[in-house]
């Protein structure tokens, strides 16, 4: 901006400042011609530098000529009596909304600072001190809403480029992209990846169009020419996929459906496979929107021919062109002919696209197999495994409900637990149940059995119907819901003991509330690929978790073993320290054992041994834990238990144990009894160390007082070691 210019503004301001013309001696004409004068010379100044240098244009000199001319219009008529003084509120706001913040706030300054200079020189002191307050409200309000303006448009203009940004990077990955080379990559997955491609592969099909129907033109020109496609999608009715027309105006746009509830001319078309063929629309006095591709305002009435042609495949019409002309009678017997013979090449290039999208979509299914099969590897309990791939399957499998269920045994019985749940209540994992008590389970698992074949392992209805809302796959009502599809896999394993017989290790159901939502497609090719690695994950899963409780567990008795029950004892005694609270222990010995193991031999004495465990299974809490200590030594580790609380537990175990059969002996039944000691936190001692060896004091003194007793640790110190 040149120093002229500059100079010429500064003067400017300062004259709009000082309210000259607000004298009515100084409007007259010949004042007013000369501001004028300057005032266009100045704004040829300010336009001639912003030609001269377009890239550094700055438009502020524009708007500080646009307020030294509001000035002078509201000086001329009035001053502080002008009726154009609102006019600065629609001045300010509108530069305000194509501005930057600073740029409004120089205008702000700007005016008001001529508006103020205005002020002082037309009040005197006295109307001033009066009514100052009104004068400082206008001019905090003008300055307020035009910065909010500001800043309201300049953070729009920021989401709008944002949005053509991503939109221009879209475009850019959809000319590069092929999901095919690479379908395994983690980024080609993506879901703007995939809409990109998609994108790519919609522009190059509507291209395709519009140059196959270029093409017809040449052969047979018409007035209009539109390309209707069948869309699943979108409920199976025709939406608009290319368009000629020699009135672009008039035209629906690209990607436009045709209502299903107002039948036309296309749609008798599609049913009956036959073209039709209108050669006067005027005689008949049809409105232009009827036919399909024409907007619904449209009065006048410049189509006369009008012809459909059905593009037929497999039996089944999946396009529909239509052409019309503004002559009557356009389309003879011999052009509709010539038509029909461009009808295979619209079906090539829809085969060639629908397939393109085929072999894409696949490719990015198997990517995503790919990178489920990575995720089944990363960890060796089999419900973290499906908790982390069902969010995947979710995106190539339409399911809304999933439920894996890892396959155990217990009391020489098949379980079955809820290792993974989507669209379930998730409270219920790691819920336990027998297989009898899963019906559909129970007979897929027979119904392989008895067909012996490897590869039948998958349960599948379409429609259940009204049956869906009573199926209960599992014993839980929590878990029923109104499914209309079932897809059931069983999980199954070689069994390493016995060669060419299989071990059931769970299963996974997918579940629809739509009927038909698994094709065969998913069924056949992408389920039945995963889950065979699934089954592998499901069998390593229970291996590695034998093999854990091997480690940690009794063998004879499934009890922990002693060392595990020492091991969580360290850790009872790490929290204690930092959060005291009663804690008990009974160490329990079946009396004269030996004599059963000399007398009936060992298998009848593992007999007993086992009963011990099931009677003590079964009577402590779920939250205590219970350990084969050694021998025919057991012992239980109560939590939040008190003396008191410890003795009446211990008490009805003995009592139950006393009244059950441990084994069937010849000529009787087999009883054996308990001597049982108690030690507890704090009432025995303060060191958690001791509790141990307190209760192994307890159990002794039990036994020298005649066994088949409790006794508490209290009461054996009290009691000489030697009596």
């Amino acid at each position: 901006m040149s120093t002229v210019t500059v100079t010429g503004l500064i003067v400017y301001c300062a004259v709009a400042g000082a309210g000259l013309f607000i004298n009515r001696g100084l409007s007259q004409p010949l004042f007013v011609y000369l501001w004028l004068a300057g005032y266009l010379y100045l704004l040829f100044r300010v336009a001639y530098d912003a030609y001269i240098s377009r890239e550094n244009f700055r438009p502020f000199p524009l708007i500080v000529l646009g307020i030294i001319l509001l000035n002078f219009l509201v000086q001329i008529s009035g001053g502080l009596g002008s009726y154009l003084w609102p006019f600065y509120f629609l001045y300010a706001v509108v530069i305000a909304a194509f501005s930057p913040p600073r740029r409004t706030y120089g205008m702000i300054a700007v005016m008001i600072a001529i508006e103020s200079a205005n002020l002082l020189q037309t009040l005197s002191r006295a109307d001033l001190s009066a009514r100052w307050h009104v004068y400082a409200g206008f001019g905090l309000t003008l300055a307020g809403v035009s910065a909010v303006a500001s800043h309201i448009m300049q953070r729009s203009r920021q989401e709008v480029v944002q949005v053509r940004d991503a939109h221009d990077r879209m475009l850019a990955q959809a000319e590069s992209l092929d999901p095919l080379t690479q379908p395994a990559r983690l980024e080609s997955l993506a879901p703007e990846n995939r809409t990109a491609s998609h994108l790519r592969t919609v522009r190059l099909r509507q291209n395709d169009f519009n140059s196959l129907i270029d093409m017809i033109f040449g052969f047979v020109p018409a007035h209009t020419y539109a390309l209707f496609l069948r869309e699943p999608r979108e409920g199976d009715s025709f939406a608009l996929q290319a368009i000629r027309s020699e009135s672009g105006s008039a035209v629906l746009p690209v990607g436009t459906v045709l209502d299903p509830q107002k039948r036309g001319l296309i749609d008798v078309c599609a049913e009956q496979r036959q073209p039709q063929y209108l050669s006067d629309l005027a005689a008949m006095s049809m409105p232009l929107h009827t036919l399909g591709y024409y907007r619904e305002d449209l009065r006048e009435f410049a189509v006369r021919s009008y012809l459909v042609l059905p593009i037929v495949k497999d039996g089944r019409t999946i396009a529909v062109l239509a052409v019309d002309s503004r002559e009557p009678g356009a389309f003879s017997l011999e052009t509709q002919d010539m038509l029909e013979k461009f009808a295979p090449f619209f079906l090539q290039i829809i085969d060639n696209i629908d397939m393109s999208l085929l072999l894409k979509t696949r490719a990015d299914h198997f990517g995503v197999l790919h990178v489920m099969s990575t995720e089944l590897s990363k960890s060796l309990w089999f419900g973290d495994t499906m908790r982390a791939i069902i969010p995947q399957l979710r995106g190539i499998v339409p399911f809304d409900l999933c439920a894996c269920v890892l396959a155990g045994e217990q009391d020489g019985g098949q379980t079955l637990t809820l290792a993974a749940l989507s669209g379930y209540d998730a409270t219920l994992l790691g819920s336990s149940f027998p297989l009898s008590d899963s019906t559909v389970v129970g007979s897929m698992w027979k119904h392989w059995q008895s067909q012996n074949d490897q590869k039948n392992l998958a349960y599948y209805s379409a429609d259940l119907g009204d049956r869906g809302r009573e199926i209960s796959l599992f014993p839980f009502k929590e878990l029923q819901k109104p499914i209309r599809s079932l897809y059931g896999r069983l999980l199954v394993a070689k069994d390493p003991l016995r060669a060419e017989s299989y071990i059931l290790r769970g299963a996974v159901f997918l579940a629809s509330f739509r009927p038909n939502a698994f094709t065969e497609y998913h069924r056949e090719i992408l389920l039945d690929t995963l889950m065979n690695q699934v089954s592998q994950v499901a069998h390593n899963s229970l291996l590695y978790q034998q093999i854990e409780n091997m480690a940690r567990t009794d063998g004879l008795t499934g009890l922990l073993n002693h060392r595990t029950f020492m091991e969580k004892l360290q850790e009872k005694k790490r929290e204690m320290e930092r959060r005291p609270h009663p804690f008990s222990i009974l160490l329990m010995d079946i009396d004269k054992f030996k004599n059963v193991n000399d007398t009936y031999g060992h298998p009848v004495g593992d007999l007993a041994i086992k009963a011990v465990a099931r009677v003590l299974r079964e009577t402590v809490r779920t939250t205590d834990f219970v350990a084969r200590y050694g021998g025919e030594e057991f012992a239980v580790g109560m939590i939040e238990t008190d003396i008191k609380g410890a003795e009446l537990m211990a008490e009805r175990v003995r009592k139950i144990m006393e009244q059950t059969v441990a084994a069937r002996i010849p000529g009787g039944e087999l009883k054996v009894t308990l001597s049982i000691g108690v030690a507890s936190f704090p009432e025995d001692t303060k060191n958690t160390a001791d509790l141990v060896s307190m209760a192994d004091e307890a159990l002794y003194h039990a036994k020298r007082s005649g066994r088949n007793r409790v006794c508490l640790h209290r009461d054996a110190a009290k009691t000489p070691s030697n009596s």
